[in-house]
């Protein structure tokens, strides 16, 4: 009687594996800085930057009396600053995300037949 054994071995490394995925991330982080979005952000950021050097120039320049419209305006044009690159700053994150989430899904879907099967399926629910 012949009897046949399927061992399941796995055909990578976990720690090639781990470097795979970390190499695509900081690849896939590299290509993000280089767009030009981030260059505008950058661009403004260091306009922001400049604008409160020149205020506190001004701060030191004047006179009593007009020292505290200018430290008003000062931190005014920081916090603004902040807000804004805040802001890009949380959009940029979530897309990032979002994208990661993507590509893991697409990645599961080469590899395992059933997500293929389920993604094919819920296409043609919506068609």
């Amino acid at each position: 009687m012949t009897t046949f054994v399927n061992l399941s071995y796995t055909t990578s490394h976990p720690g090639v594996a781990r470097f795979e995925r970390a190499y695509a991330s900081a690849k896939n982080i590299v290509q993000r800085l280089q767009q030009e979005s981030t260059y505008a952000a950058a661009l403004w950021m260091f306009g922001a930057l400049s604008l409160m050097a020149s205020i506190y120039d001004i701060v030191d320049a004047s006179q009593e009396g007009q020292e505290l419209g200018a430290w008003v305006v000062l931190w005014t044009a920081v916090f603004v600053g902040l807000a804004g690159f805040g802001q890009y700053s949380k959009r940029q994150f979530v897309a990032w995300i979002k994208a990661e989430r993507e590509a893991r899904m697409w990645e599961s879907a080469m590899t395992d037949y059933r997500v293929m099967a389920d993604i094919r399926c819920a296409q043609n629910r919506s068609e």
